[in-house]
């Protein structure tokens, strides 16, 4: 069974107790998001700089941990706009790829290419954003 846990002082973040309860409502609603969860492991940071919060999911396999601010060494660093980031979770798929021809996807790849967001850490973690990607996925 799946763990989404806030560490202490992360029940102040409004970034991570969105994060966590999305995650936790879509690992609930799709079983098949468990097998995922029980694959990933490291950590992402995620940055929303306009809103100037920070936070650290730390991934241990079926167990998630989101923590206040940046905790650790990151595998994954993802900085950009409060909106950006939220938009994380709308995008669109085919299979655990992103769908080029999607909508949102457009855009996050507009905000790529102007810098607006930033994804540090790839290629290397590239399996760890692929799978947050499909935790976090509201579809």
């Amino acid at each position: 069974m799946a763990a989404i846990e806030l560490a202490p002082g992360a029940d102040d973040n409004g970034l991570a107790i969105m994060l966590a309860t999305l995650m936790a409502e879509n690992v609930a609603s799709h079983p098949a998001r468990h097998r995922i969860l029980d694959r990933l492991r490291g950590r992402v940071a995620i940055v929303a700089e306009d809103a100037e919060v920070s936070l650290t999911m730390e991934f241990r396999g079926g167990r998630v941990v989101l923590h206040h601010g940046i905790v650790g060494i990151p595998d994954l660093t993802i900085r950009g706009e409060a909106e950006l980031i939220g938009d994380m979770s709308r995008m669109e798929s085919v299979g655990p790829l992103p769908d080029p021809r999607g909508e949102v996807n457009r855009t996050m790849w507009r905000a790529l290419r102007e810098k607006r967001l930033r994804i540090l850490g790839l290629p290397r973690a590239l399996p760890l954003l692929l799978g947050m990607g499909e935790v976090l996925a509201v579809s």
